[in-house]
């Protein structure tokens, strides 16, 4: 009777922190979602449109761009550039059937959708705590409130790795290449697969993205492929990149210490680049996902804070493989809305997400070479 009233107690405990986090980022986001809706919606809005009225060979065009946005909100002063491959505006065009506004919400529902699915999905995988888990984590959250589609990259990750675990690895590579939607983000994953020797992964991941790139040259043929080159090339679009002191990676890390420029980003890549291949090396599966997503977070550019959405994943599969330790801690402080809460500042502050996957994925290669794994 005691037992079975502890157990009670619990859930109701649990169920009251979610409700109480999920209010509160549901307060939190309505802040944002105004800026939203003018920023980062905008730009997908632009792309859906653009790719709805067959601009294909034209679809990353500045001057296109800037004058279908300024069509939308007449008040824009400076584009923010649609930066996707063709492949993914096509996804988004039917948004552009809808008006602007009805679209945004609409587009938000979808997000807070599958963002659920897939905090309901890794409560029975990983057990009752991992939905407050899911409700603390900062990253979701806002990305749906910013009007991204993090929360999507997030369910196809979660959709590949549970095919994964299912015996299905080419599948889940198959999967996986979908993330090539926003492609920076899912380039440490690919390496990883091929450290960790997952092959049949590696070969689905490759055999996807192979069919995608085919589809988005068709598309926009040379003529679009060159125009998204020198899109991601051009060094004079001012919201491409801005704000590289609240990146969430090794260049962000190195700005906030006063480091910026070309030869910075270099040696951030190499040193990403170099811990995921220490802690994916010959690693199992969930690790070697693990160290895919985190070092290729540390490695690229333009990482923010909505992106971390796709740590959950690999955050939940560490948190399970190790019960005690740094790496387990270090996880669950990405978990929480600790160092993830103060990206939100102004620097120094803003260090502290940079700051904590640099040091998860170092301990994380750190116990891979130590022989540490998994340790009770």
């Amino acid at each position: 009777m005691g037992q079975s009233s502890d157990n009670r107690l619990k859930r109701v405990s649990r169920h009251l922190t979610v409700a109480v986090f999920v209010l509160f980022w549901v307060a939190l986001g309505s802040m944002v979602s105004p800026q939203a809706l003018n920023h980062d919606f905008l730009n997908l809005y632009t792309g859906a449109s653009l790719a709805l009225d067959g601009h294909f060979s034209r679809l990353h065009d500045i001057e296109i761009q800037l004058g279908r946005e300024r069509s939308i909100v007449p008040a824009t002063q400076v584009l923010v550039p649609y930066v996707r491959p063709h492949f993914h505006s096509v996804l988004l065009a039917p948004l552009a059937l809808l008006p602007f506004a009805t679209a945004f919400w609409v587009w938000l529902g979808l997000q807070t959708v599958v963002y659920a699915g897939a905090g309901w999905w890794a409560q029975r995988r990983f057990g009752g705590e991992t939905l407050v888990w899911w409700s603390l984590f900062l990253p979701g959250a806002i990305g749906i409130a910013h009007g991204q589609d993090s929360a999507l990259m997030l369910a196809i990750l979660t959709a590949g790795f549970a095919l994964s675990e299912r015996g299905r690895p080419f599948a889940a590579g198959l999967v996986w290449s979908l993330l090539l939607m926003k492609f920076h983000l899912c380039l440490g994953l690919a390496v990883a697969l091929v450290a960790a020797r997952m092959w049949r992964h590696a070969a689905g991941f490759a055999a996807g993205s192979l069919v995608l790139s085919t589809a988005s040259l068709a598309l926009g043929g040379l003529a679009g492929a060159q125009s998204y080159i020198a899109m991601l090339t051009n060094p004079n679009l001012e919201r491409l990149s801005p704000a590289p002191p609240k990146m969430v990676n090794l260049q962000g890390l190195a700005a906030n210490l006063g480091f910026e420029g070309g030869w910075i980003l270099a040696l951030s890549a190499a040193a990403g680049v170099a811990l995921l291949l220490l802690a994916a090396w010959k690693s199992p599966p969930r690790l070697a996902l693990a160290a895919g997503i985190g070092g290729g977070l540390l490695a690229v550019p333009h990482v923010y804070l909505y992106d971390l959405t796709l740590l959950f994943l690999p955050l939940m599969l560490l948190m399970d493989e190790f019960k005690t330790g740094p790496v387990r801690w270090l996880a669950a402080l990405l978990l929480a809305p600790v160092a993830t809460f103060l990206v939100l500042f102004e620097p120094p502050w803003c260090v502290a997400g940079a700051a904590g996957l640099a040091c998860l994925v170092a301990s994380l290669a750190w116990t891979r070479w130590s022989g540490d794994l998994g340790q009770e």
